[in-house]
């Protein structure tokens, strides 16, 4: 059986070394007994912090950044490579987040070069596709999700597109309190799964994991995750606690192993 995923993205969260410590410190205290069977934990730190998170997590969590750029090395002022991820022990790569769609503006043909260049050092992508409140009202949103997995999978193998993570996160609903039904949810899967299916085949497509991001908290993971057949969850505000992540991760272990 496939593995449930819960990713926690701290975004620019926490601020400052004794505050890193403190969440670690949490985290560790709430898996003491380990990550449950059938889970897979990933956090994404800030890139301040990536080598405090390195070798602190607890045992069996994945640490992942929130952002890479597509080249190796060079003149590239501000930007960090998916080589120098990879030395600090960094295994996955947020890439094409809403807020980077947003405050960045980032193309889907730039999504589409990070997606590569991770893959190519080793990481694994989790590529995070949605519409805006607009495409949505505009009846588009079939036609976003299968554009903007085509752009950032057109330099993806079919033996490397299952080591990606694709996260559906509605635009409309991060950082809101608006959550989508579960059959808008599954609907959004069904698109990227025939996205995928375009670009590749069915097997391969139905091998890849979708997640559901948006406002995620426990109270919410039957409607926007079980209900919705999700392979799992993107949580952001709500991963900044280590009790909610450890909530959230032993329901996601006790609905896989039924």
């Amino acid at each position: 059986m496939n593995p449930s995923y819960f990713i926690g993205n701290l975004k620019m969260n926490p601020v400052s070394a004794d505050a890193v410590n403190r969440y670690l410190e949490g985290l560790r205290e709430d898996f003491s007994e380990g990550l449950p069977e059938g889970v897979a934990l990933l956090i994404a730190a800030p890139f301040v912090y990536l080598d405090r998170f390195a070798g602190a997590l607890p045992k069996g969590a994945v640490l992942a950044a929130q952002d890479v750029f597509w080249e190796r090395e060079g003149s590239y002022t501000g930007e960090i490579s998916p080589a120098m991820l990879r030395d600090l022990g960094v295994q996955a790569v947020l890439v094409g987040h809403s807020e980077r769609r947003q405050y960045g503006r980032e193309t889907d043909e730039e999504i589409g070069r990070k997606v590569a260049a991770g893959l190519h050092e080793g990481l694994r992508p989790v590529l995070c596709v949605g519409e805006t409140a607009e495409e949505r009202e505009a009846g588009r949103e079939s036609d976003v999700l299968g554009t903007q997995i085509g752009a950032a999978l057109r330099d993806v193998s079919s033996a490397n597109v299952s080591k990606i993570i694709v996260a559906y996160e509605p635009r409309w609903a991060i950082g809101t309190d608006r959550t989508p039904s579960s059959e808008e949810i599954l609907s959004a899967k069904i698109v990227i799964r025939r996205a995928l299916g375009d670009r590749f085949d069915a097997a391969i497509a139905d091998a890849v994991p979708v997640l559901y991001g948006g406002s995620v908290k426990a109270s919410l993971l039957d409607p926007v995750c079980f209900e919705a057949e999700m392979d799992g969850v993107l949580v952001g505000r709500e991963s900044l606690h280590p009790h909610e992540v450890g909530k959230m991760v032993r329901m996601l272990g006790e609905r896989n192993g039924k």
